[in-house]
């Protein structure tokens, strides 16, 4: 007679079935790459822990119809490029406040203070090496506008922060800068600039 095809068992084990079974899967893992793509969104889980920074500005005011300014430069010689990773401007005043964001040479900056407060995000006994990257800021005769071009505008709601997070798909290289352009409308404005980026070799061997 016969057998039934239903009698078949309905999955049977190849040699991989009964390693994974076991809890052993033959098959190497690929290595990561050795270079990485310069432009990947991927960059930053695989970069250096030591290579990641954060920082902000002192607390600026603006009033009387001036402006103020705060950037994340790259200087024309530090061999990396920086990678944004998420910048945010914090109003303290009860007005709304715009912040226009400018892209162009760090040369244009000049007579900036460069702020102390940077760190780099991996915390340890033994100090990572410092950032290549500088956060600057200053007031309306310390930039020149013309080097650059205003990419986008934000509106700061009163006592709250506002930014963007564009994880890395932001580059910055050697001697160019990003700048939060903030002017003043008569009413007196206050507010600072923090951002975290990343760094990566401009040349890999």
């Amino acid at each position: 007679m016969t057998k039934s095809p239903y009698a078949r068992p309905s999955y049977y084990y190849s040699l991989p079935d009964m390693y994974m079974q076991m809890g052993y899967f033959p098959f190497p893992t690929p290595p990561p790459p050795a270079h990485l793509n310069r432009n990947s969104p991927y960059a930053h889980p695989l970069a250096d822990p030591c290579k990641s920074y954060m920082g902000q500005t002192e607390k600026m005011d603006v009033s009387d119809g001036k402006l103020s300014f705060a950037s994340l430069v790259n200087p024309l010689r530090s061999s990396v490029l920086l990678y944004v990773n998420q910048w945010f401007l914090t109003n303290f005043s009860p007005a709304p406040l715009e912040a226009y964001t400018w892209f162009g040479k760090a040369a244009s900056i000049s007579g900036a203070k460069t702020s102390s407060q940077v760190t780099s995000g991996y915390i340890q006994l033994a100090a990572c090496p410092a950032a290549q990257g500088q956060i600057m800021f200053g007031a309306e005769d310390a930039h020149d506008e013309r080097d650059g071009v205003f990419a986008s505008t934000r509106i700061i709601l009163p006592l709250t922060s506002a930014g963007a997070e564009p994880h890395g798909q932001w580059v910055i290289a050697p001697g160019m800068a990003m700048v939060l352009r903030v002017p003043n409308a008569g009413e007196k404005t206050s507010f600072s600039f923090g951002v975290s980026w990343w760094e990566q070799p401009l040349y890999e061997g």
